[in-house]
């Protein structure tokens, strides 16, 4: 999950937020009393409710597989439990990719590089995760430390402080990045035809 949720979660809100400028629809939304500041942090805030939304689906899944399987020791406790680990990893995975989405709407079309800097920045916690002291303050594995996955192998060792600062730096970067942003983000200018003047005559 926390490979691809980034490289996901990055594609579905580089897509939100460019669409309008690739469609050059920006023009027209930016005629109501919005800054385009506004409208980027409206959507940035529906894609953390979507994250949720699909963190509470893959519990879904998990739990009905649990039931179909029929793994022993199954309970309704740990089944909630585990809901809202995996809804709450979801979460702070979009928190741990957010300035990737943030820098990449910069500019118009941009967000499959975004998605593809997400793909290799989720990759990279497979790496640190074999040091527990750079899974604390790598964002995509603080994921997991804010849920104490693991936590009954004694050689797992979180710190919550730290994985805490890692995604809370996360944010302000973002923050950071949306409030440079131009006011008023350029739309792409799409070459007009020449209108060729009728001949005369036959």
């Amino acid at each position: 999950m926390s490979m691809i949720f980034p490289m996901c979660i990055s594609l579905i809100a580089g897509y939100m937020i460019s669409r309008e400028q690739t469609d050059d629809t920006l023009k027209n939304i930016l005629t109501v009393p919005i800054s385009f500041k506004k409208l980027l942090t409206g959507k940035l805030i529906v894609c953390g409710v979507l994250s949720i939304i699909f963190g509470l689906i893959c519990s879904l899944f998990t739990i009905i597989a649990e039931m179909i399987v029929g793994f022993p020791g199954f309970e309704i406790s740990l089944a909630l439990k585990a809901a809202l680990q995996i809804t709450a990893v979801n979460f702070f995975l979009y928190l741990a990719v957010l300035p990737i989405i943030a820098l990449a709407c910069r500019s118009a079309g941009s967000f499959l590089v975004g998605v593809i800097i997400a793909f290799v920045y989720g990759y990279g916690g497979m790496f640190a995760a074999g040091n527990m002291t750079l899974a604390n303050l790598y964002p995509i594995t603080a994921s997991l430390g804010m849920v104490g996955y693991r936590s009954y192998d004694t050689a797992v060792n979180w710190n919550i402080g730290t994985c805490s600062c890692s995604l809370a730096l996360a944010v302000v970067i973002s923050a950071i990045l949306i409030l440079c942003m131009k006011e008023r983000e350029a739309t792409q200018t799409k070459k007009k035809a020449k209108k060729v003047a009728p001949k005369k005559g036959w």
